[in-house]
């Protein structure tokens, strides 16, 4: 569930049901997730959430890939181990037998409730990295690292003992004990946590560890108590309360504090370089709309077009100017999509694939070769189109040379530290009609190649037409297959442009992304003008044909709306 789906619908639904019940459809769906190897899969295709290498830290002997973690409250009962391990986390804290139920509290907190009887949860397999939790005997915790130390667990705000700790380290556990002797952790950090841990540090030495337990309710909080001189942090209420993609943002935050994000600066020429060639794309594929464009407004028909339909594009106004009107919205809707998707590229180009930024290269490739694909339907229809073939056949070469290009261009652009606030909250739900709004395209693009490939024509055609489809036939079978072409194509760029939307919006939506705004506004303004104008213009306004557009224009402009305090502040 990843924060745009989490805080905007899951949550709020979640929260409505009893404890108990919300945790265990949590957890339930986690679990069959991470039990698959196609789940994990789709887990890291949502989020791209694991750690960076430069985030790796040692501790007790043992590297951690993120000195994030998870506390054992967010799945007491190791249901969905494997789920949470791809989360970016550099551990799990499991606890071991006479564990405990944890429910939310009253306000924004976790509570432990009685103990539950039974054999200790064991981890399924699967790697990782483990801390235990126990009882030690005399009424309190401990916390056993992998390297077999025993840490003693205290209260974060209880009194440091006189001299020198002669113990390894210490877990400093946020919160509060409860009445029952479970106890109580707040989402928000306690005012002077971050103090207390350089006391401790301060206390056990620099070779000594220091975990907290508890407390971390946004990046800034992480960075704070690492800078303070934590080894470890293990999130367990404020992953229940702010969303799956906490750990995340703590991770992004500490690499900003770090000076910069994952990359290498490549020296080499330009045209050894992938967003050269992706820029390259999105050139080609720009121009191309505009002839297309300028086709859709004028003869309609190319002249091998006509050479394979046997007369002319003049013929054709005069004989039937309702298919003639139809093959020139079908084009200019094309033309716009084109355009767009153009657009798209080169902006992904310049600003995400030339600076290094996560999965922008992926996401131009993907939906390159999605639309290359579908040059394949011309199977269905019978028309190959040669300058189709040409030109699929030269952009095919230049997305190959972006495939096997050098990575980055110039130096990583800086990590934002994406603290939870009013444009973050807004840009969730602009992000969540962004993805409905991609996600829309990809099955609407389907969808349109499907029919352009079987049926052509539907009802709202053939009443635009004035025909039926046994008077369109009557033109001749080569009409047919022009006007499919025309579907199947449109279909095609459809597909391509929702996979080209969808993969930035998923992995590259964060705090500054302002490229990402433009790349998307950019996607849709030619899109939908063309589609809209030209339905206008040549007069086909049925309302069951053009809802869809107006739907997928509300979709697309709210998030714009939505995302852009976010996206384009610093």
């Amino acid at each position: 569930m990843p924060d745009w789906f989490y805080r905007t619908v899951a949550q709020p639904v979640l929260f409505v049901l009893p404890d108990k019940a919300a945790r265990a459809v949590a957890l339930g769906v986690m679990g069959a997730l991470g039990a698959t190897r196609a789940g994990r899969a789709l887990i890291d295709f949502m989020g791209h959430m694991h750690a960076g290498p430069r985030l790796a830290v040692r501790v007790g002997g043992t590297t951690f890939a993120s000195p994030i973690g998870l506390g054992w409250r967010v799945d007491p009962e190791c249901r969905a181990t494997r789920a949470l391990q791809r989360f970016g986390v550099g551990c799990l804290e499991r606890r071991e037998a006479g564990f405990r139920s944890v429910l939310r509290g009253v306000g924004r907190e976790l509570c432990e409730g009685p103990r539950v009887p039974g054999a200790r949860p064991v981890p399924d397999a699967g790697g990782g990295v483990f801390l235990w939790r126990s009882e030690d005997g005399r009424g309190g915790e401990v916390v056993r690292l992998p390297s077999g130390e025993v840490l003693p667990v205290v209260a974060w705000d209880g009194a440091v003992p006189a001299g020198r700790s002669p113990a390894g380290g210490v877990v400093l556990q946020a919160g509060m004990r409860g009445a029952d002797g479970g106890w109580r952790v707040p989402v928000e950090m306690s005012s002077g946590l971050a103090e207390r841990v350089r006391v401790w540090r301060e206390h056990v030495g620099g070779g000594g560890v220091v975990i907290v337990a508890g407390g971390v309710a946004e990046p800034a909080d992480a960075v704070a108590l690492i800078d303070a001189g934590a080894n470890l942090l293990l999130i367990d209420a404020g992953l229940v309360f702010n969303g799956p993609g906490l750990v995340k943002r703590c991770n992004a935050a500490l690499l900003s504090r770090l000076g910069a994000a994952e990359g290498v600066e490549v020296d080499c020429p330009a045209m050894r370089r992938a967003w050269f060639w992706a820029l390259a794309l999105g050139v080609a594929l720009a121009g191309g709309g505009v002839l297309a464009l300028g086709l859709s407004l004028g003869r309609v028909l190319l002249p091998y077009d006509e050479q394979f339909l046997g007369f002319t594009a003049e013929v054709l106004r005069r004989n039937s100017p309702k298919l003639h009107a139809f093959m020139a919205h079908d084009r200019g809707t094309l033309a716009g999509v084109m355009l767009g998707l153009g657009w798209l590229y080169a902006v992904v180009a310049w600003r995400g694939i030339r600076h290094a930024v996560a999965g922008a290269k992926t996401a131009v490739a993907a939906s390159a070769l999605a639309g290359f694909s579908s040059f394949f339907s011309f199977l269905g229809f019978g028309y190959f189109d040669t300058l189709h073939a040409f030109v699929a056949v030269v952009l095919f070469q230049l997305t190959v040379q972006l495939m096997v290009g050098a990575d980055g261009g110039r130096g990583p652009v800086a990590v934002p530290r994406d603290d939870e606030d009013g444009s973050w909250r807004r840009a969730q739900w602009g992000q969540l009609l962004w993805v409905v709004h991609a996600v829309g395209l990809v099955l609407a693009g389907c969808v349109i190649l499907a029919i352009g490939m079987t049926q052509v024509f539907v009802s709202e055609d053939l009443a635009f037409l004035c025909m039926d489809a046994g008077q369109v036939r009557a033109m001749g079978e080569r009409v047919v297959s022009v006007v499919a072409h025309d579907r199947a194509t449109l279909g095609g760029m459809l597909w391509a442009s929702g996979v080209g939307m969808l993969l930035p919006v998923l992995w590259c939506h964060q705090r500054g992304a302002s490229w990402l705004w433009w790349a998307v506004a950019g996607l849709g303004l030619p899109a939908y003008a063309a589609a809209l104008g030209m339905h206008a213009w040549v007069g086909y306004t049925d309302w069951r044909h053009i809802v869809p557009a107006f739907v997928g224009l509300a979709l697309w402009a709210g998030g714009l709306v939505l995302s852009r305090g976010y996206l384009r502040r610093q």
